[in-house]
């Protein structure tokens, strides 16, 4: 992610801890669509002969792939919702 904007050169490393938003969004982005796959998943329980353990493993491992994917745009997300609610001035 870039440090500063290349247009206007605004900061987006506000301060530390800022991002913890940015997470909070990532978690809600990933789990809805974990959940939703797995509740899909259910519907059809004879897709995928496995044991629950290997079953446990990749599900952990699609969510860890997911996670870093949606960091740069909840990242994004976060600095439009902080934008809009109080735009900044530098």
């Amino acid at each position: 992610m870039n440090h500063d904007c290349p247009i206007c050169r605004l900061s987006f490393f506000r301060e530390p801890g800022y991002y913890v938003g940015a997470m909070i969004i990532n978690y809600g982005i990933t789990a809805g669509i974990l959940i939703t796959a797995f509740l899909v998943s259910q519907t059809f329980p004879e897709m995928w002969h496995a044991s629950p353990e290997l079953k446990i493993v990749v599900w952990m491992a699609v969510a860890i792939v997911l996670s870093l994917i949606f960091v740069p745009f909840s990242r994004g997300m976060w600095l439009a919702i902080d934008y809009w609610m109080e735009p900044w001035v530098e």
